[in-house]
């Protein structure tokens, strides 16, 4: 299995399969997304693969304490595109938070923080964003009431049997062939069964350079975001189809 991790590039890795951590692996999973678990129990795994029976059987992993930086280069953190730190421990995801960003200035680094004075030092540390289970909850038991065919609608594509349905992004560089062109003339809904949600150019620093249904006359930027809605087979032939 180190030889199989040893040779992965452009990973995730996820620290922790706690009731966290494994919810977030079974979306990597399902999205094909390449991905190592760091846990410091077996069991874990163990638990983890009766819960989704059929989804975690090819698991990659080590088993270690994910706050010491020599278990997280066994999971390939050199060759990382991203971390997950989903400990049960908010001293322990800041741990992991300040290790990995004292080494990877631009490593995409999302932890998992249950008190809010913690989420404010990740966020300190380095941390480029933080997800509260608890605030996640709140935000889904109202939108059950307000909004209850909207969650309907999201929940049944996350569900989809005939294949994997999800909102994307696929990024644009400069030497990309779709760089400067319109979307109409991409025609992505044609070519590909995408639906262009949103666009986000270059240069751009927060969310709300986010262009949303953009027009089919708009340019698509070099260097920039395209936001997409489709099955993951058709998005990842329209990532490689973008490249020069």
């Amino acid at each position: 299995m180190q030889r199989r991790i040893n040779e992965l590039k452009d990973h995730f890795i996820v620290c922790g399969l706690g009731d966290t951590g494994r919810y977030a692996v079974a979306e990597l999973q399902k999205t094909e997304t390449p991905y190592v678990v760091v846990d410091v129990s077996e069991e874990n795994l163990k638990r983890s693969r009766d819960l989704h029976a059929g989804m975690l059987g090819d698991m990659l992993y080590v088993i270690g304490d994910a706050t010491e930086e020599e278990v997280l280069e066994r999971a390939g953190l050199s060759q990382a595109r991203g971390l997950i730190a989903a400990l049960p421990n908010d001293k322990d995801n800041l741990v992991i938070t300040v290790v990995v960003r004292q080494r990877f200035p631009k490593m995409r680094i999302v932890a998992r923080s249950a008190d809010k004075k913690f989420a404010d030092r990740m966020m300190r540390a380095g941390a480029s964003s933080t997800v509260s289970p608890s605030q996640i909850g709140g935000l889904r038991l109202a939108s059950e009431v307000i909004r209850p065919h909207v969650v309907g609608f999201l929940d049944q594509m996350l569900k989809e049997q005939g294949g994997t349905l999800r909102v994307e992004e696929i990024e644009v560089d400069a030497s990309s062939k779709w760089a400067g062109v319109a979307l109409h003339d991409l025609n992505l809904k044609g070519q590909y069964n995408l639906l262009v949600l949103g666009m986000k150019n270059a240069g751009a620093t927060s969310h709300a350079d986010l262009v949303i249904n953009p027009p089919d006359n708009a340019l698509v930027p070099a260097q920039g975001v395209l936001i997409a809605m489709g099955y993951i087979k058709d998005l990842q032939r329209a990532r490689q189809d973008s490249r020069p």
